[in-house]
């Protein structure tokens, strides 16, 4: 047996001429490949595998969102674990979606499952459901398809008077330079005082 079969609870058992393997509260990990070998003092012993395939119900591992933009195409990707292979539904709300029907496409692989909106309107965006079936159960995920809204780029507009925020000045830095104006006219005013002055004198 491989290094897996070392934690299976198992028991061997005489059966005729040989025996058999049981094994209790089998898990889907155990699934493989078990190997029989059977010697004894003739060299060269009889080697027989089996491969154990343990069913079990879906489980949803991954439902991948997506956002699309109007006009453009939307996938929801829906991936499973499950034995035997699964069969899908897709549901938007509570309405089942098929193949056909405006915009939609589904595509299944397997254990995966893939749903395109095709030319995205406003009445595909919504709330989408991936269920997965087997016979020994079914799982679901949900998630929204959502819209992304494009903005335009335009060119930036230009203006010949100065603004704050082309030359990144704050409401302190006005004051500031408006404060530095003040001083500059005092100054002046101060300037051409003395010089008046000194003419009288």
């Amino acid at each position: 047996m491989d290094e897996t079969s070392l934690h299976v609870m198992w028991n061997s058992k005489p059966f005729g001429s040989g025996q058999y393997l049981d094994i209790y509260g089998i898990t889907r990990d155990q699934a493989g490949e078990y190997e029989c070998l059977a010697e004894n003092t003739v060299p060269f012993p009889d080697v027989k595998k089996v491969n154990i395939i343990v069913n079990f119900a879906p489980t949803i591992l991954e439902i991948t969102p997506s956002g699309v933009s109007l006009g453009k195409t939307g996938l929801i990707r829906c991936e499973t674990a499950s034995v035997p292979t699964p069969s899908f539904e897709w549901y938007k709300g509570d309405k089942k979606l098929t193949n056909g029907q405006r915009g939609i496409l589904i595509k299944n692989y397997n254990t995966r499952s893939i749903l395109h909106v095709s030319n995205v309107t406003e009445e595909h965006f919504g709330n989408y459901t991936c269920v997965a079936i087997n016979k020994l159960g079914t799982s679901n995920a949900s998630l929204p398809l959502n819209q992304i809204i494009e903005t335009s780029t335009s060119s930036p507009v230009t203006s010949s008077a100065p603004s704050t925020a082309q030359y990144g000045i704050t409401g302190r830095a006005e004051i500031l330079f408006s404060c530095w104006y003040l001083v500059l006219t005092l100054s002046s005013f101060t300037s051409i005082i003395y010089l008046k002055n000194v003419v009288i004198q």
